[in-house]
């Protein structure tokens, strides 16, 4: 189903150049139900309007801290769970612009083709009765790909690509290794020849040496395949390497969305450059100046009002600046050159980048 779109998202222009997903307004709130009648009485606001873009070939990192949204946000655009009402998820595919959102079943399906997901847990998304050539070769059968030895044969490639062995067809998911299920699950979403693919923290539940590994495949096979990724992580280290551009997002809003090299040396925002003063340096001698959040992070059901940071923010806190307390600060473009931040003083604030900070320990 095809739709027209406004050419400006939250107040700013859409770069429309080789464009495969667009996000627009996505909100997702859950019920919070009570009593013995179990009546709604407020609101989870998972994810509250989140605007986004993606550009074949290229990965996406979203990242913040645990609970802001992201995950929701990721099962949000496949429609695993359903977006509230307005919410738009925009994919362009053959000068179409399909709005996911308002598909049919039969039309979800086909575009299910299109658009996979890599899970977090490699243990619990892969079913224990099944080997994996029945887990790898099931998407191929619900789509009517291929059947029979035709199946058999696109199953030991795409294991062959995910560095398996396939004569490890027959065997079952507790007889591998965390990094090799992930590897199992990675070929899993490969299936259908997919433009894009969701990774959902992908590397979290693996040890480091191995989170390595399969970030390097990762590379390797959008590479080969021409995948595009919306890289969903909390480690920054991992973000900055595998993504071209990163958007972060705190309490259910994206406050800040740039390439990924400009937004760790150029922070807009202040939650960006509190979560970058926390990065790791590899380096024993150098100590970085890190930057202490007050208080909790707020609840979803009932967020602050103007900007949602503001009660956290140390800038706001010195300043006491009543405009972040009473309105919400738009999504802009702060640069001209397509980096975003939700700030009213983003232009005015000197925020420091993970090098500037090192500078600044070391001047001291």
């Amino acid at each position: 189903m095809a739709t027209q779109l406004e050419e400006r998202v939250d107040g700013h222009e859409i770069p429309r150049d080789n464009l495969l997903l667009e996000v627009r307004n996505l909100r997702k709130y859950f019920p919070v139900k009570r009593g013995i009648l179990r009546r709604t009485v407020g609101w989870v606001k998972a994810v509250d309007g989140v605007s986004f873009y993606i550009r074949r070939g290229e990965t996406l990192g979203l990242v913040g801290e645990s609970g802001c949204g992201k995950t929701t946000t990721g099962r949000a655009i496949l429609r695993l769970i359903e977006p509230d009402r307005g919410s738009h998820v925009i994919f362009y595919d053959d000068g179409r612009a399909i709005d996911i959102v308002k598909l049919r079943s039969r039309e979800l399906k086909a575009m299910r083709r299109k658009m996979q997901i890599i899970f977090q847990d490699p243990y619990s998304s892969l079913n224990p009765r099944m080997t994996i050539g029945d887990i790898i070769g099931e998407p191929l059968v619900i789509h009517g790909v291929a059947r029979g030895k035709e199946r058999e044969a696109r199953v030991r490639e795409l294991l062959e690509a995910v560095g398996l062995n396939p004569a490890y067809m027959k065997r079952y998911p507790h007889e591998f290794s965390g990094g090799q299920r992930q590897r199992i699950g990675i070929a899993r979403a490969l299936a259908l020849d997919p433009q894009l693919i969701v990774c959902d923290e992908p590397v979290s539940a693996l040890d480091v040496s191995i989170q390595a590994q399969v970030i390097n495949l990762l590379e390797d096979l959008q590479k080969e395949f021409e995948l595009t990724y919306l890289f969903i992580a909390h480690d920054l280290s991992v973000v900055r390497h595998i993504s071209n551009r990163v958007a972060v997002m705190y309490l259910g809003k994206i406050v800040e969305m740039a390439e990924s090299e400009e937004l760790f040396q150029n922070p807009k925002h202040p939650y960006t450059e509190a979560l970058l003063s926390a990065v790791p340096v590899p380096d024993p001698d150098v100590q970085k100046e890190r930057i202490i959040l007050e208080g909790d992070v707020p609840s979803p059901v009932n967020p602050p009002s103007g900007c949602v940071f503001h009660p956290r923010c140390p800038y706001y806190n010195k300043n006491g600046w009543e405009i972040c307390r009473q309105e919400a600060p738009p999504l802009v473009d702060v640069t001209g050159n397509e980096h975003f931040a939700a700030c009213h003083f983003a232009k005015e604030l000197k925020l420091h980048g993970v090098t500037a900070m090192i500078e600044r320990r070391e001047a001291k």
